[in-house]
């Protein structure tokens, strides 16, 4: 389910509570990336990712969010629909790139996984994320449901969201996955 037009005028001001109460913040501080981010400690179930990794409760995690402030500004500069289907990957593994450094630099030091919520499962994999279904709770309908109205509100067309059965999918790239592919020595 969609959220209808008439609530949508409300997601700015939704979105910026969200982001001043979980901490999140853009990768770079110019809003020039397409990631934003906050630590938290991971208070689930132990978790044992592909690779072998396994995050623990209270192991530190980055969770990624996508930056409505990237969007905004690319569709303004940008107005070649054809350029914009491989500016966002190209932009997502950019800010990859930077994660690993900042992860190698010890910026980031105590991270032991990334972690997020996607509607783009098959663009997630080709990045090197692990995919998984979640439950079916009522937690995961209000998330594609926020998640289905930032897309509307970036512009994406209501028909499409509808055309496609998405559902929300988790994430995770471990902290050894992501130095390994996005690492220094793969730039």
């Amino acid at each position: 389910m969609t959220p209808p037009k008439f609530i949508l005028v409300l997601w700015p001001a939704i979105d910026k509570l969200l982001k001043a109460i979980r901490g999140i913040k853009p990768l770079k501080a110019d809003s020039n990336s397409i990631i934003s981010l906050n630590f938290r400690r991971y208070n689930s179930r132990p978790v044992t990712l592909d690779d072998g990794s396994e995050v623990k409760t209270g192991d530190t995690i980055i969770e990624l969010h996508m930056d409505n402030a990237w969007f905004k500004n690319w569709r303004k500069r940008d107005t070649k629909a054809s350029h914009s289907l491989w500016e966002i990957p190209r932009q997502l593994k950019q800010d990859l790139y930077l994660l690993a450094e900042h992860i190698v630099n010890g910026v980031y030091k105590d991270v032991v996984a990334l972690h997020g919520y996607t509607l783009h499962d098959k663009e997630a994999k080709r990045l090197g994320f692990q995919v998984s279904d979640l439950p079916d709770t009522l937690w995961k309908e209000a998330s594609y449901f926020y998640i289905a109205g930032l897309m509307l509100r970036a512009g994406k067309n209501e028909s499409k969201l509808k055309k496609r059965p998405s559902e929300i999918k988790e994430i995770w790239l471990s902290r050894a996955a992501l130095l390994t592919r996005y690492g220094a020595k793969h730039r």
